[in-house]
C-alpha cells in the first residue's frame, strides 16, 4: 500500500495453523490448504504499480513453463560433481504373494552344495544395453514384488542401499561387474558374518525375477566390464596389509569385518564375500569404484590413490588371508550369558531394518519385540528359536549364521530395555486345549481376520497384523502362549485384550480355545506358505 509520502509498503498477514496432532492429519491438511495465501489478494497485499505487476506476472509464467522441462530433459538422474544416483523404475504395485520358507535341512552341507552348483554357472558380466532385453513387464513386476517383501527393508527403495547398513545393488557399477550367478549365489546362500541370511526358500524363478527387476534399472552412462572369474593373482599379503590399513580400513574395518565394526563399508574381509568374489571381481571394483556410493576408484590416474594393479594384487592377497582368519568360531550353547551392550550392536546390524529402533516394530510390517506383554509371555528359548529358525511364510528368515552368543546378547538387550508397568506371566508350554475349530472359524472371522488376514497369513495379505495362521508361527508357540496373548493383548500396538470384562469382545476362555483350534487347522493348510 502507499502511505502519504508516496512510498510503497508490503503488508503480509501470517496465520497460525493448527498442528496435525491437535486436529488430526486430514483436518490439518484441509485447513492448511484453505489458509494458503493467494497472490494479489488482500492477505498478501502487494500494491505495486500496474506495470511492475505485469512484469512480475510474466516472469512467474516463464519460470512455471521452463521448470518442468528441466526434469523431462534430465530423466530424473541427479548429477552432482560426478556422483550419480541410479534409480529403479517403480512398476507393478501388486500386493506381495505369500512366500514359503522351508527351514528344514539348513546347514553347512546343503549350503556348500548350493554354492558349488551356483559357482559352476558363472557367466561373463555384461550390463544390459537396452530395456527391450527386459520387456517382460510381468517378470519385472513380480521381481519388484519379491524384492519389496524380501530385500527392501535392508537394501532400501530402488535398491539404492544405505551407507553403513546395506550395499547398493541397483548400482550401475555393481550390475556391470556382478553376474547373475553371483547375485543368485548371494541370495540363496547369504553372506556369512553379515545380516544377509541364506534364502534357499526362494525358488529359481523367484530369484530370476528379482535379478531381472534389478537389471531393469535405468542407469546413466552404462558401462561394460568383462570379469575373469577364474583368474588368480599372486600378491604380497604383508604389503597388502599396510595398503589396506592406509586406504581401506576406514570404510571396511581394520580386519575387513564391515558394518559390525561400525564403519560405513561392507565386510570385504569376510569369508561369505570372498567365497563368492573372484580376484578379478575385486580388482575391477578397485578400478571402477561404485558410482553414487563412498566407494571410489583407487587404481590408475583417475583413482583416489593412483594405485597400480600390483597394489591391487597385494590388497587382494591380504583380504584372502583375512577371510581365512575371520571364519566364525564354533557355536557354544552352554552357560552363555548375554551382554546387552553387545546385543544392541548385533540388533542394529541384524534386526533393526524390520523391527525398527529398540524393537518397537512397525504396524503392517514387523511386530514389536520391545513390547512389555510380548517380553512377559515369550521365553528366551522362544525368541532364540524364532531368530535361528525364522518364521515360515514371512520375511523372518532363518539365521543359523548367528552364533549362540550373539543371539543371547540380542535377547539380553531386549530384556534390558525399560518398559512401563512390567507384568509377569507364566506360560505353560505343555498345555493343549480341545476347542471346536468350526466354532472358532466364525469367531476368527469376526474378531481376528481384519488384522491377521482371512487365512491368518498376516502382512503379506496387506493387513496390519502378523501371520498367526502360518505354520512357522504355530510350530513355535503353545496353546497357552496364544491364550495368554488373547487375554493380555500387546500394549502399544493394535492388539487389544479379547478375554474377560476388560476385553474388547468379552470372549470366554472357551471362545479362545475354539479360535486356537481354528488357527491350528489354518497352520496345516498354510504349511506351504501359499
Amino acid at each position: 500500500m502507499r502511505d502519504n509520502s508516496g512510498k510503497t509498503s508490503v503488508k503480509i498477514v501470517v496465520r497460525e495453523l493448527p498442528l496435525a496432532t491437535d486436529t488430526g492429519l486430514g483436518e490439518a491438511k484441509r485447513l492448511a490448504k484453505r489458509s494458503r495465501p493467494k497472490p494479489w489478494t488482500d492477505e498478501l497485499n502487494l500494491e505495486f504499480p500496474t506495470k511492475y505487476r505485469v512484469i512480475a506476472s510474466a516472469i512467474l509464467l516463464l519460470v512455471a513453463l521452463l521448470y518442468p522441462a528441466k526434469w523431462l530433459l534430465t530423466d530424473g538422474i541427479a548429477e552432482d560433481e560426478g556422483i550419480q544416483e541410479t534409480r529403479i523404475e517403480e512398476g507393478g504395485g501388486q500386493s506381495a504373494d505369500s512366500l514359503p520358507v522351508d527351514v528344514s535341512g539348513i546347514g553347512s552341507e546343503p549350503i556348500a552344495v548350493v554354492q558349488a552348483a551356483v559357482l559352476s554357472k558363472q557367466e561373463p558380466a555384461v550390463l544390459p544395453e537396452a530395456e527391450e532385453e527386459f520387456s517382460d513387464n510381468a517378470v519385472v513386476a513380480k521381481g519388484k514384488q519379491l524384492f519389496d517383501v524380501n530385500c527392501l527393508a535392508c537394501h532400501q527403495l530402488g535398491a539404492i542401499g544405505k551407507i553403513g547398513f546395506a550395499p547398493s545393488i541397483g548400482n550401475r557399477d555393481f550390475l556391470a561387474l556382478a553376474t547373475d550367478a553371483f547375485i543368485r549365489q548371494t541370495i540363496i546362500i547369504g553372506r556369512q558374518g553379515t545380516a544377509m541370511a541364506p534364502r534357499p526358500d526362494l525358488s529359481e524363478k523367484q530369484v530370476t525375477a528379482i535379478i531381472t527387476y534389478l537389471r531393469s534399472a535405468r542407469v546413466s552412462n552404462p558401462v561394460k566390464v568383462s570379469v575373469d572369474w577364474d583368474k588368480k593373482f599372486n600378491g604380497d599379503a604383508t604389503a597388502g596389509a599396510e595398503k589396506f590399513g592406509k586406504y581401506c580400513s576406514a570404510c571396511h574395518g581394520s580386519k575387513g569385518e564391515g558394518y559390525v565394526a561400525g564403519v560405513p563399508g561392507t565386510g570385504i574381509g569376510l569369508p561369505g564375500f570372498l567365497s563368492a568374489a573372484s580376484d578379478d571381481y575385486i580388482l575391477q571394483t578397485l578400478k571402477l569404484g561404485r558410482i553414487g556410493t563412498p566407494m571410489r576408484s583407487f587404481i590408475g590416474p583417475r583413482g583416489l590413490a593412483n594405485l597400480t594393479e600390483g597394489d591391487g594384487h597385494d590388497l587382494i592377497a591380504y583380504l584372502r588371508e583375512q577371510g581365512r582368519k575371520n571364519v566364525p568360531t564354533r557355536d557354544r550353547e552352554v552357560g552363555v550369558k548375554g551382554d546387552p551392550k553387545r546385543g544392541k550392536l548385533h540388533f542394529d546390524v541384524n534386526c533393526i531394518a524390520c523391527h525398527q529402533p529398540d524393537g518397537l516394530g512397525k504396524v503392517g510390517f514387523a511386530p514389536s519385540i520391545r513390547n512389555r506383554d510380548f517380553l512377559a509371555i515369550a521365553s528366551d528359548d522362544f525368541i532364540r528359536k524364532t531368530i535361528r529358525n525364522g518364521r515360515l511364510g514371512t520375511a523372518m528368515v532363518p539365521r543359523p549364521d548367528l552364533a549362540f552368543q550373539k543371539v543371547s546378547d540380542i535377547i539380553a538387550y531386549l530384556r534390558a530395555l525399560p518398559v512401563a508397568n512390567p507384568v509377569e506371566i507364566v506360560v505353560d508350554p505343555t498345555l493343549s486345549f480341545n476347542g471346536n475349530a468350526e466354532e472358532g472359524a466364525v469367531k476368527y472371522a469376526n474378531y481376528c481376520a481384519a488384522c491377521h488376514g482371512s487365512r491368518g497369513e498376516g502382512y503379506l495379505a496387506g493387513v496390519p497384523g502378523p501371520g498367526i495362521g502360518l505354520s512357522g508361527f504355530l510350530e513355535s508357540v503353545s496353546d497357552d502362549y496364544i491364550l495368554q496373548t488373547l487375554r493380555q493383548g500387546r500394549i502399544g500396538t493394535p492388539m487389544k485384550p479379547f478375554l474377560g470384562a476388560k476385553g474388547i469382545a468379552n470372549l470366554t476362555v472357551e471362545d479362545a480355545h475354539d479360535i486356537i483350534a481354528q488357527l491350528r487347522v489354518m497352520g496345516k493348510g498354510n504349511g506351504s506358505g501359499q
